[in-house]
């Protein structure tokens, strides 16, 4: 029979659903799948197959005739997420052939988020006399606007000049981007603002009728605050000024049009009969403002998601919205939300899943993840060893010896860090020994030592106070200045600066760690003025030479500063000799380096601007965000290439591979020990009392010194609980091998450490 022959297919039971697509869809699956039209949750646990149930749901409602194709809305967060979906449910509403082929029912609506709310004001913004087509900036445009707000601000300021301008560009940007996620405006801040201040004023004092050192540590980031948020307002009149804006402008947007103007939500129901929600745990407060706003009221919207996986609250995310939805999105009969659940995992064997669900169960989660019948039990392997040089060669030469099998598949091996800085060591190890391997991400790429030479390069012609890039510079491979000739240095540059108070006791590690502390221009001493400076210091005669070639160095590219970025760029890159290098060499480790440098390359490209206007300033603090915290707004994808994939925890969700190595798994590591996000002690973080999720989170209680110790408390506790969620994301990446290991000693450490909780599920 030709396939335009057909006559569409009426479905009337969930046994012709599943002969239709070929499916044996369990018992769970098909009830998020046949639901009611009115609103409802899966929860959906990570690999049960939450896109082939959407998919599924959209054929389901098509054939029993309650939509049309064109009545679907779906909403993810990436592009690639929203075509895999889209392709997903066109694919299986032809293999269901619930459409004849000359209909006219046209199709689905699949899009970003962030699309979505350009799409609103696009068709609704000139209500509110909004410009309907602006230009959107994001990542590296938004570094190097910030830039310029930061280079024209004129003050007067006391709180931020203390820092370079990459970390008050980057404290701006992530001021903003706070305030856009929970639909902050500023006057609200600064109302809150006078409000805490004067508490503060009121707080107890001392035993010896003093202010605690917590509470002039408050009003100090108060007033750091409040002058970041005056560049704040500089960065939106700007954009304002250039016809220009940001999706998450868009979004505060249409967040507003939809709160002022009811009949656009009516519109848009009218057009939309189904919402589907994808990720609904990485919304923001204000996306799930926007989304209640539109659909709220017995809907039939479906939020999909899995609070387990709930891993980008620092990027603005609201790990409460999915666990709230069903109370939020009630019922026209004001019932809460339908809920559902997807237990089975079809990505990874049990004994991986017995790990998941153990870390489950540090969450209070009440689902247990299981893989099918009848599926093989899986490997996991658990290994401790003495340093972090044995732990990183064990790792490579276990990854070196799947090579032997003619079989191997380097692409389904995968090593998931915690952090960006344990990227380059591994990277190095693999390449050493031939194992192909790719970084994913730009963060990770920061870390390959060819592009870490260069970025601290860069640092220290923007600011010779760049003590701990000079340090970075100093003892690498290129100079080679060791430790004893390093700590006579520091001390060299105490003297200059007129510090002379002798170090106690002969702690190299100590001083090396009080230099690298000291980061802002404010700081006690200048490691640069020293090298410059040496005096009759008693260091090694290779070390002077080396140290005067250095200087001459840094003096010479410092005469190029103000060429265009990526010029200067590629005359550091020269000057240091690295490609020549490179290209003397014909190995695949070589050939390994080169696509390194080629893709920081193409990153810098992305911040430079043809206006000529890109700063050095705005490049280091893009830089530095995506090693701290990876600002993209897509998720990086690993190439196709047949190679180990080597990333960081949070760029693995949503992919999946045969063998994954998790190493680190010591305290402090993973889980780290860096701090949460508090607005009492870091002015780049908006007042928790006025986030989107203020219930969800913790809050600050009593403004005094024993308060903000119980607030630091509740908020470890909190950060510990995303750690959970991540190792969980990180565990369920395996689909057949798992292998995790940990560490006692690595460089700089006094005391040894632990095992961490992940390594003993």
């Amino acid at each position: 029979m030709n396939i335009k022959d057909f006559q569409a297919k009426t479905l009337r039971n969930t046994d012709e659903l599943c002969a239709a697509l070929q499916i044996d869809f369990s018992a769970e699956q098909l009830a998020a799948i046949c639901a009611p039209l009115e609103p409802g949750v899966v929860i959906a646990g990570a690999g049960s197959g939450k896109t082939t149930v959407m998919a599924a749901r959209v054929v389901w409602l098509v054939g029993t005739r309650q939509v049309r194709p064109d009545q679907v809305l779906g909403l993810t967060f990436t592009r690639k997420a929203a075509a895999e979906l889209a392709n997903r449910i066109r694919d299986s509403l032809e293999r269901g052939r619930v459409l004849s082929p000359d209909s006219d029912q046209g199709q689905e609506v699949v899009m970003t988020y962030d699309a979505f709310a350009a799409r609103l004001i696009a068709e609704h913004g000139l209500r509110m006399g909004l410009e309907t087509n602006p230009s959107i900036i994001t990542g590296a445009s938004r570094y190097r606007l910030a830039a310029r707000v930061v280079k024209a601000a004129t003050g007067p300021f006391s709180a931020i000049p203390k820092f370079r301008p990459q970390t008050v560009i980057e404290r701006v940007l992530k001021l903003d981007s706070g305030l856009s996620s929970h639909l902050i405006d500023p006057h609200q801040v600064r109302i809150h603002a006078a409000k805490f201040a004067n508490e503060l004023e009121r707080a107890p004092l001392n035993n010896r009728r003093n202010v605690y050192a917590s509470v002039k540590k408050a009003k100090s980031i108060l007033a750091e605050r409040l002058e970041l948020l005056s560049l704040v307002d500089c960065y939106a009149k700007l954009k304002t000024e250039l016809g220009i804006s940001e999706f998450a402008d868009q979004l505060a947007a249409a967040a507003r049009l939809v709160d002022t103007a009811p009949s656009v939500g009516q519109l848009v129901r009218e057009q939309f009969k189904v919402v589907l929600l994808d990720e609904y745990q990485d919304t923001s407060s204000a996306q799930a403002q926007l989304l209640f706003g539109l659909f709220g009221g017995g809907h039939p919207v479906t939020a999909v998601g899995d609070p387990m996986q709930a891993i980008y609250g620092w990027r603005g995310a609201a790990a409460s919205n999915i666990t709230s939805f069903a109370n939020q999105f009630v019922k026209t009969n004001n019932e809460p939300a339908n809920q559902y659940q997807l237990s089975v995992n079809r990505r990874s064997e049990q004994a991986i899943l017995d790990v998941a669900n153990e870390i489950g169960d540090n969450l209070g989660s009440n689902q247990q993840l299981s893989a099918p019948a009848g599926k093989t039990s899986g490997v996991v392997v658990a290994l401790g060893l003495e340093t972090a040089e044995k732990e990183l060669n064990w790792i490579a030469e276990s990854i070196a010896d799947q090579g032997r099998d003619p079989d191997n598949d380097w692409s389904q091996t995968a090593i998931l860090v915690r952090r960006n800085a344990d990227i380059g060591p591994l990277f190095s190890a693999l390449v050493e020994r031939d194992v192909p391997v790719e970084i994913v991400g730009l963060g990770g790429l920061l870390q390959v030592p060819e592009v870490a030479t260069v970025v601290s390069t860069l640092s220290v012609l923007n600011d010779v106070t760049a003590n701990s890039d000079v340090i970075s510079l100093l003892s690498g491979p290129r100079w080679r200045i060791g430790a004893k000739d390093l700590q006579i240095l520091g001390n060299r540059a105490k003297e200059i600066s007129n510090q002379d108070h002798p170090r106690q006791g002969n702690d190299l590690l100590s001083d090396l760690d009080q230099i690298l502390s000291d980061i802002d221009p404010a700081e006690r001493f200048c490691l640069f003025d020293a090298a410059t400076d040496l005096g009759d210091i008693p260091i090694s005669a290779q070390a002077r030479s080396r140290l005067q070639l250095f200087v001459a160095e840094i003096t010479k590219l410092n005469r190029h500063i103000h060429e265009p970025v990526l010029d200067l760029v590629r005359r550091v890159v020269a000057v240091l000799g690295i490609e020549v290098e490179l290209a003397a060499s014909q190995t695949d480790n070589n050939r390994n380096g080169t696509a390194q440098l080629m893709a920081f390359y193409d990153a810098v490209s992305e911040y430079v601007d043809t206006d000529g206007d890109a700063s050095l300033d705005g490049l280091l603090a893009y830089l530095q965000a995506e090693t701290e915290y990876g600002i993209g707004l897509d998720q990086a994808v690993p190439s196709e290439q047949n190679s180990v994939k080597l990333l960081t925890i949070h760029k693995a969700k949503g992919l999946e591979w045969d063998r994954v190595y998790l190493p680190g798994l010591a305290d402090k590591v993973f889980p780290t020990d860096r701090g949460a996000d508090d607005y009492i002690t870091s002015a780049a973080v908006v007042p928790a009392p006025l986030r989107g999720d203020a219930g969800s989170i913790p809050q600050l209680t009593q403004v005094s010194d024993n308060g903000f110790r119980d607030y630091r408390e509740a908020l470890k506790e909190d950060q510990n609980r995303s750690e959970d969620r991540l190792a969980y994301v990180a565990v369920t990446r395996a689909k057949k091998v798992l292998i995790g290991s940990w560490h006692l000693w690595s460089p700089g450490l006094k005391n040894h450490r632990k095992p961490s909780v992940y390594f003993q599920a």
